[in-house]
């Protein structure tokens, strides 16, 4: 039983990677071709929206490796993913209501997503190790 998990859990990785992969290239595809050429609105449009198709199946592949796992699982990515969310739009929040309220630098909210991603990370780790020393 441990060895199909573990060989789950390798796929899984291996199709993260590529997914990651996919997304840089798009990225940076869409970065040169941008800078390279001189495009429509609408072009520059598609060219910026371009690299979301990636993170989408990403999404996809992330769906539907967590109903795969065991609810013990689920209940801690689920909670740590409670965190980040509640950190990430309480942080969001703050700055927006200083920024109506003195100057600040602008930040784009394409890193949104990848601090949510670092914080539940660190909420789980911070979870397992919580409920390891439990036992």
């Amino acid at each position: 039983m441990s060895s199909e998990i573990e060989r789950k859990e390798k796929k899984f990785i291996v199709q993260f990677m590529i997914h990651i992969a996919m997304f840089l290239a798009v990225l940076g595809l869409s970065v040169v071709l941008n800078e390279t050429n001189d495009l429509s609105i609408y072009s520059t449009g598609f060219l910026a929206m371009s690299p979301v198709v990636p993170i989408i199946f990403l999404l996809r592949l992330a769906i539907n490796h967590y109903r795969s796992l065991d609810e013990y699982i689920q209940s801690v990515m689920g909670e740590s993913l409670l965190w980040a969310v509640g950190v990430v739009g309480c942080a969001a929040m703050a700055y927006g209501l200083l920024a109506e309220m003195v100057e600040v630098p602008t930040f784009s909210p394409a890193f949104m997503l990848p601090a949510i991603a670092v914080i539940s990370g660190i909420a789980q780790v911070i979870q397992l190790k919580d409920d390891a020393h439990e036992e």
